[in-house]
């Protein structure tokens, strides 16, 4: 099978099942850890537990209609998608969907030429744009949909994947 250019499956979690998923926010230092079972069809085939804790999480895009996610064999794969825009592309959404909640609700006070009102200051996502080489984009697919970060260090069962600071 040829390798795909967008992106790259780093874990095999198909058939598998994510137990918790725990989000720990602290700004740019925000943690999420997903604890996944997993059989390891390249090897024993027997069934593996980890834990994958995401360090420095900028940015959590999370899309699953549990009604179409089945308990027990949710998981499909996990990957780490390659491509700058894709990162940006979250980022922006995230950015989006922030000021389309707040403006749906209407009790704030939203000044749309205002570049310092909240819903329109981009500075802070200036400054992680220039950097955006530096961090990852990892997704794990779930029959219901996906969950998708964006952050600095990821590290899986104790082990470094990866590390760009």
């Amino acid at each position: 099978m040829q390798q795909n250019p967008n992106s790259k499956l780093l874990i095999k979690t198909f058939d598998g099942s994510m137990p918790q998923l725990v989000i720990r926010p602290k700004c740019n230092q925000a943690q999420v850890e997903l604890d996944i079972q997993y059989y390891d069809y390249d090897g024993d085939g027997k069934l593996k537990k980890a834990k994958i804790l995401f360090r420095d999480v900028i940015s959590i895009d999370f899309e699953v209609n549990y009604f179409d996610n089945c308990v027990g064999a949710e998981l499909f794969g996990f990957y780490e998608i390659n491509r700058l825009e894709k990162k940006q592309e979250m980022i922006e959404k995230v950015f989006q969907n922030r000021k389309d909640g707040f403006l749906l609700h209407g009790n704030y006070d939203y000044q749309p030429d205002n570049q310092h009102d909240m819903l329109n200051y981009r500075e802070r996502m200036s400054a992680v744009y220039q950097q955006l080489e530096q961090y990852h984009l990892y997704q794990q697919q779930t029959e219901g949909g996906s969950i998708t970060f964006s952050q600095a260090d990821m590290i899986l069962s104790g082990k470094w994947i990866h590390h760009h600071k």
